[in-house]
């Protein structure tokens, strides 16, 4: 019964997660052209196999592990592959292949499907945009006996919030992504314009830089969590927030309703890039000349020649005003649904490879460009945090204005984005704002959800 109890929740938030749309943090939808091992694929598509655990347990074979993750990128697969290698050569007990399945499926209906119809991996990653169904499902193995006292002291104080429930840990964290504001830097300078400071800048940037060739600026207008994502800093930068420090509705609020009515204001000029070609967490919308400016994430420092492309904080709201940037990040989680012999498994690779604070730098400084919430991680990888101009802005500005992601239920999430679809497409940004407001008040009424940011 409590199979298909789990079951049965998860297939419920998986429908209404199909109906809200992508990413959590932000992720570039590429798949290598290789990508793993077929093997390794048709391991992790089929789940865990029952012949193998057989012939595990009488020691002709090691207990197959499968991991699940969004990391599609060529450096990112190359990492995974050296490091699962390794452990898998290091010791006899346990076996890892692993699926790097690409980031829209993979937060819409490929994790929420396998845990479903019991197929899930024995590990799995989740950011916060998607965390919240699978602690609510039950299905998360508390991580505490692994996650030491010393451990834990070298994580930032808020490390393990978004991860915890009454005080029991579920992930660890394992990068942070934050958002700032591309732009080609030959184009900028061909037109007298300077990289916007201000909403109002921004607008006249726009205005200035859009031609019949390219956009003048990219944002997010598809529902979904990445267009929430990037969302959150225009309402924080003016000292607003979603919700109140009671955990309640706030959407109506001034700040949300101004930040509705600029990205309203946006669209409406013509001026932006309505129909891009793929997901606007890829920055190759702007590398590859189809718009002059883009919000994009710190993940895309390496894959943005500085020499071409740079990077500001989000313009604020008004001059001299606060900018801010969201921190989205990714955490590994140990299924508990596949028997005590796989969950120690899990425990134990997990343990060997993300606990581990030279795999940790490698992983956030070469296979990406992010900042771990650890802060020997951090320290180890200064230098590559100062390595060109465009790091340095996201390590010097961006950082220190980015609040964490706000962790939202399906239901919540819905709303969220529900309103800023109808704000730029349906209604006027007060009534969709006001819209929001009473389904939010009215889902927390009836769940008791609380939530901040």
């Amino acid at each position: 019964m409590m199979k298909k109890r789990i079951a049965s929740c998860i297939m419920g938030i998986m429908l209404l997660s199909m109906s809200i749309g992508i990413l959590g943090c932000g992720k570039e939808n590429k798949v290598p052209e290789e990508g793993n091992d077929s093997s390794v694929a048709a391991e992790a598509e089929e789940g865990n196999d029952s012949n193998v655990d057989a012939e595990a347990e009488e020691g002709s074979a090691p207990v197959e592990l499968v991991y699940w993750n969004q990391w599609t990128q060529e450096d990112e697969i190359a990492f995974l592959e050296k490091y699962i290698e390794e452990y898998n050569n290091s010791q006899d007990k346990y076996h890892v292949s692993f699926l790097a399945i690409p980031f829209e499926e993979y937060t819409t209906t490929k994790l929420a499907t396998a845990f479903a119809t019991n197929e899930a991996p024995d590990i799995f990653e989740c950011s916060p945009a998607i965390i919240n169904q699978y602690l609510d499902a039950g299905v998360c193995e508390p991580l505490d006996d692994i996650i030491t006292d010393d451990i834990k002291q070298d994580y930032t104080e808020a490390a393990f919030d978004r991860v915890s429930r009454d005080g029991v840990i579920y992930g660890i964290p394992l990068d942070g992504d934050l958002v700032g504001l591309y732009y080609n830097k030959e184009i900028l300078e061909q037109n007298g314009v300077t990289p916007p400071t201000t909403w109002d800048e921004l607008k006249t940037a726009a205005a200035k830089l859009n031609t019949d060739d390219y956009a003048g600026f990219t944002f997010e207008v598809d529902k979904g969590d990445w267009q929430c994502f990037t969302f959150y800093p225009f309402v924080w930068m003016q000292g607003g927030s979603l919700f109140t420090e009671e955990g309640l509705a706030n959407l109506n609020s001034e700040e949300v309703v101004n930040a509705l009515q600029l990205w309203r204001d946006l669209l409406d000029s013509g001026n932006c890039n309505e129909t891009p070609g793929r997901s606007v967490s890829d920055i190759s919308i702007l590398t590859n000349g189809e718009t002059a400016m883009q919000i994009n994430g710190s993940w895309s420092v390496f894959r943005a020649d500085p020499e071409k492309y740079g990077v500001v904080p989000l313009p604020a709201a008004t001059a001299n005003g606060n900018t801010a940037s969201v921190a989205g990040g990714w955490n590994v989680m140990v299924n508990n649904q596949n028997g005590e012999e796989k969950i120690a498994g899990a425990k134990d690779f997990i343990s060997w490879m993300w606990l581990n604070k030279d795999h940790v730098t490698e992983f956030n400084t070469k296979a990406k460009f992010s900042y771990c919430m650890r802060k020997s991680v951090i320290e180890a990888g200064k230098d590559v945090y100062q390595s060109n101009e465009n790091a340095i802005v996201f390590s010097e500005e961006v950082l220190q204005t980015a609040k964490p992601e706000i962790a939202l239920s399906g239901e919540a999430k819905e709303i969220v984005a529900t309103m800023i679809q109808d704000a730029l497409y349906n209604t006027s940004a007060q009534e969709a704002a006001d819209n929001a407001q009473e389904s939010m008040l009215q889902y927390q009424k009836e769940s008791g959800a609380k939530f901040s940011g």
